[in-house]
């Protein structure tokens, strides 16, 4: 099935199920799948409304916990990140090992220039999920970001661990192009970042440190 179709056959449900509303003839379940729908052709606004609804109505609903973890995903994407914050600790609340959702929160203190916040967080996480190569990688870039020369070897650690486990992965790439950058070693920098550019050869963030370096 071509991307058209898929998505041509996602809009025919959202029309269907957006009938079902209108006519009382919904329940959780049509709002939870309208929001998935509206997520998978990126309209986020629309989808987080729906879950957003969902909650409001039927705070009992089975799938409550994955239908809010989508609502905050969806409202990150949409720029939204104040609510997706709220929304976020208070779901911490009642699940504060869930790497996921500290994830998501890590993100939103990144995106609000509160680095030493996301920095903590990703430690949290870590030791919750060890093996999450993802936050090693942005934990070893933030680190690198900061700039302070006594935490590089902790970050080269970190971002070692996630290249080895994923050598193509153009962000891990990319973080080790910028610990090296700011550890002063340009020529494997420049090696780092152009390796992640011909993995991701559009990536405006990768272009955007290569042409820092030159």
């Amino acid at each position: 099935m071509n991307q058209e179709t898929r998505e041509k056959q996602v809009l025919e449900r959202i029309l269907s199920l957006k009938q079902m509303v209108q006519d009382g003839r919904s329940g959780p379940v049509e709002l939870h799948e309208l929001g998935v729908c509206y997520y998978l052709i990126e309209n986020f606004r629309s989808a987080a409304g729906f879950l957003a609804d969902l909650v409001s109505q039927y705070p009992d609903y089975l799938e409550i916990a994955a239908a809010q973890s989508l609502r905050i995903f969806c409202l990150i994407q949409d720029g939204e990140l104040l609510e997706a914050e709220i929304l976020l600790k208070e779901r911490l609340q009642m699940d504060p090992t869930n790497a996921t959702l500290l994830g998501m929160l890590a993100h939103v203190q990144e995106k609000t220039a509160r680095v030493a916040d996301a920095i903590h967080t990703h430690r949290r996480i870590l030791e919750i999920d060890p093996g999450n190569n993802n936050s090693r990688n942005s934990l070893g870039y933030l680190l690198a970001l900061q700039g302070k020369k006594e935490q590089f070897g902790e970050a080269l650690e970190h971002l070692k661990h996630a290249v080895s486990s994923k050598p193509d992965h153009p962000a891990y790439l990319d973080s080790l192009g910028m610990l090296l950058l700011k550890s002063g070693d340009r020529e494997r920098a420049r090696k780092a970042f152009l390796k992640a550019l011909s993995r991701s050869p559009e990536n405006t963030v990768i272009l955007d440190h290569l042409k820092d370096l030159m």
